[in-house]
């Protein structure tokens, strides 16, 4: 994949992911998580570069080009946020307003360790659909929001609006990056546990 091609399909990547997560903001409870797994199948169905859709699968020398796809992700996140902007509503701000509190008022193990189990999930749902099966990716979305697991484009979005809603606290960047720690571990604890079998 070229590079041009590379960073627009990374930013589209964090721009589904930011626009399922508006509509979990918007609709909030199972079926807002339940609407988020669109992001996902999206990113899947287009070869989108997610960060937590890859960080499982490349060699560990693409940490550099990991680490550019989430910047990349992150600008997406951006574009859904200006989005959002313009879809204001009372639930929006509710469901927005009790992500960042859970986030900020987590300890930095807590982040850390939440954040190992989106990963893990993450992993498995493409895993998945790599191998034709796709319920993964239907369940897993729903299963990491449900559980307030933490993750890690998600949350870029989710602070991206806070910025733009005049909401953000320096703080959601040391919570951000814990969760990008704890999402890259839980990304490939699958591989390291399966093996050769992860493989084949």
């Amino acid at each position: 994949m070229k590079n041009r091609e590379f960073i627009s399909m990374s930013v589209f990547a964090g721009l589904l992911i930011g626009v399922a997560g508006l509509v979990y903001l918007r609709v909030g409870g199972l079926a807002g998580a339940v609407l988020f797994a669109f992001g996902l199948l999206c990113v899947v169905m287009c070869g989108a570069q997610l960060y937590t859709g890859k960080a499982g699968f490349l060699p560990y020398r693409q940490i550099p080009r990991l680490l550019v796809m989430l910047a990349a992700n992150a600008v997406g996140c951006l574009l859904a946020a200006c989005i959002a902007r313009y879809c204001g509503s009372e639930a929006l701000h509710t469901n927005l307003d009790k992500i960042l509190d859970a986030r900020l008022t987590a300890s930095w193990d807590a982040l850390l360790v939440t954040s190992v189990g989106t990963g893990m999930i993450m992993t498995l749902a493409v895993y998945g659909a790599r191998r034709g099966h796709y319920w993964p990716l239907l369940f897993g979305v729903p299963v990491f929001i449900m559980c307030g697991l933490p993750h890690c484009v998600a949350d870029a979005f989710y602070y991206a609006a806070a910025l733009l809603f005049g909401k953000f606290e320096v703080m959601m960047l040391w919570a951000w990056l814990w969760a990008i720690v704890g999402n890259y571990i839980g990304c490939n604890l699958p591989r390291w546990f399966m093996g050769k079998a992860f493989e084949g």
